[in-house]
């Protein structure tokens, strides 16, 4: 495994935690941290996370996401001390929903 898998499942899981234990914002919904991806020079971090949910819901959580990057930038700060962390960004990944709505068009064939 490469140093940035390693961050980036590091990433993954401390994000991910963070989100249920510590974010009390009401906008983020139900959320999972699908991925993270790095750049290759560590400055950037996308998170990539699903949802399933209206188009509303899903707005109000890339609004709360929004807002809650900074804490979350400083809470993993406090976490990760040994390297700079990367900036965040969250991404909404769409494949478990266009997943799903595959899998209930076979059924219904």
């Amino acid at each position: 495994m490469s140093r940035q898998e390693r961050i980036s499942s590091l990433l993954k899981t401390e994000i991910s935690r963070l989100l249920h234990q510590k974010i009390n914002d009401s906008r983020i919904g139900f959320i999972s941290i699908v991925d993270v991806k790095i750049s290759k020079d560590n400055a950037h971090a996308w998170v990539y996370y699903s949802q399933i949910g209206s188009d509303e819901d899903k707005e109000r959580t890339k609004k709360g996401l929004s807002s809650a990057t900074k804490f979350l930038h400083a809470e993993l700060s406090k976490l990760i001390r040994y390297m700079a962390l990367p900036k965040l960004h969250f991404r909404f990944d769409d494949s478990l929903e266009k997943g799903s709505d595959l899998i209930q068009k076979i059924n219904q064939l």
